[in-house]
């Protein structure tokens, strides 16, 4: 929670959450997959993505072989995840508030993706070879009234501008 709106009553704080939600299908590489989200470059090689300093979160794809002729069925059905940003944005970007004025400047700076497969060697996914990936930035804004311990969790916000241009991102 970081501040007070001219148009909340006094003692009502608002903040921001901040969330990256991923959109794929996976059957466009035949197999399980992470996509890894960094707040700066991404590192190299891919051994050493998760330890990056840079690293915010990763969204893993579930593909089954067993069920492979179900999985063809919905083949163009794209999964869905999400990766909480709000933590990092204070961490990486030393960012004194959430609010959009300032997330959203750092984020379209410093928003960074890449896919990963999910089996030895980890190879990474060239993002040409996956059409469907988008990434896309929420704002979900909270606000906590006096006297309240839980915030109220209002409506989120799309963000397409953050990612819009970038390989992956918003379409």
């Amino acid at each position: 929670m970081t501040s007070q709106s001219l148009t909340t009553p006094p003692g009502t704080r608002t903040g921001y959450d901040w969330t990256a939600r991923i959109r794929c299908v996976v059957a466009e590489v035949g197999t399980n997959v992470r996509v890894h989200l960094f707040l700066g470059p991404i590192p190299e090689p891919p051994a050493g993505l998760m330890t990056s300093p840079n690293y915010v979160g990763s969204f893993y794809t579930y593909y089954d072989k067993l069920y492979y002729s179900i999985a063809e069925k919905r083949r163009g059905k794209p999964v869905q995840g999400f990766v909480g940003l709000s933590r990092d944005l204070v961490k990486h970007g030393g960012l004194q508030t959430s609010e959009p004025e300032n997330a959203v400047p750092y984020l379209k700076s410093n928003l960074t993706w890449c896919v990963q497969k999910i089996a030895p060697g980890g190879e990474r996914v060239d993002l040409h070879d996956m059409p469907s990936l988008e990434v896309m930035v929420l704002e979900v804004p909270l606000t906590l009234s006096s006297g309240e311990s839980v915030p109220d969790i209002g409506p989120p916000k799309e963000h397409p501008d953050i990612t819009r241009g970038k390989e992956g991102g918003a379409k």
